[in-house]
């Protein structure tokens, strides 16, 4: 395959093949590693976003943020119910943040479609890259330089998943070390200095999970 092939106008196959797993995934429910089964009502139903959610509203405070987009935002559930973060009970995403919010996922029709030509003051993009063929990280992350005016917001995973494809593989198809992600990122920030970035590496060694932020631009502990 060549590189023609992997570009947000010409993905390669096995994206289209990887989004048909989740699109099923999403309707049927998937297997755990550990044989259990997750029904489809808790399939990518967007908890993962909750552990970020008071890191996001800093940032949209301090950075005066009036819109954004959550790609790869699954179900969205969180969205438009309440939820705990640890002992406080926070209403919906949509009310927390308060601004106007872009919910996109190909996976999900309900918010598989994407505009040309929207811009965004914030694109989040929370445990998604993983799940994406290493063919096609390049053109996505181009995506979100270019759909973003500010700020940049990622988390990945650095380990297998819990979930299984209906294939029987790791759902985790692209696992990196942090530096492979840097090494991405710093390529494309060069034309975009004016766009603040930070991506959480999520990796795990003997079983114990470590947050390691990519900062551009900005600092982690500024919004903590």
């Amino acid at each position: 395959m060549t590189a023609f092939f992997m570009t947000k106008n010409y993905p390669s196959k096995d994206y289209y093949k990887n989004l048909n797993y989740y699109k099923d995934m999403h309707k049927n429910g998937y297997h755990l590693i550990d044989g259990r089964k997750r029904e489809a009502k808790n399939a990518y139903d967007g908890k993962s976003t909750l552990a970020y959610a008071e890191i996001i509203k800093k940032i949209i405070n301090n950075e005066n943020i009036s819109n954004m987009i959550d790609y790869g935002c699954g179900k969205g559930n969180f969205y438009m119910n309440d939820f705990k973060l640890g002992n406080k009970l926070i209403p919906p995403l949509s009310k927390f943040w308060n601004i106007d919010i872009k919910l996109y996922d190909p996976c999900y029709e309900k918010y598989s479609k994407f505009v040309k030509d929207e811009y965004f003051d914030l694109t989040i993009c929370i445990d998604v890259l993983e799940h994406v063929p290493v063919t096609d990280i390049d053109w996505i992350l181009e995506r979100f330089f270019d759909i973003s005016k500010k700020f940049i917001f990622i988390n990945v995973a650095c380990y297998e998943a819990i979930a299984l494809l209906p294939d029987g593989s790791n759902a985790h198809i692209n696992i990196q070390k942090p530096i492979w992600w840097s090494n991405k990122i710093e390529k494309l920030i060069k034309t975009r200095k004016e766009v603040k970035v930070i991506c959480i590496c999520t990796t795990k060694d003997d079983g114990k999970i470590k947050h390691i932020p990519l900062e551009y631009g900005c600092k982690i502990k500024d919004y903590l």
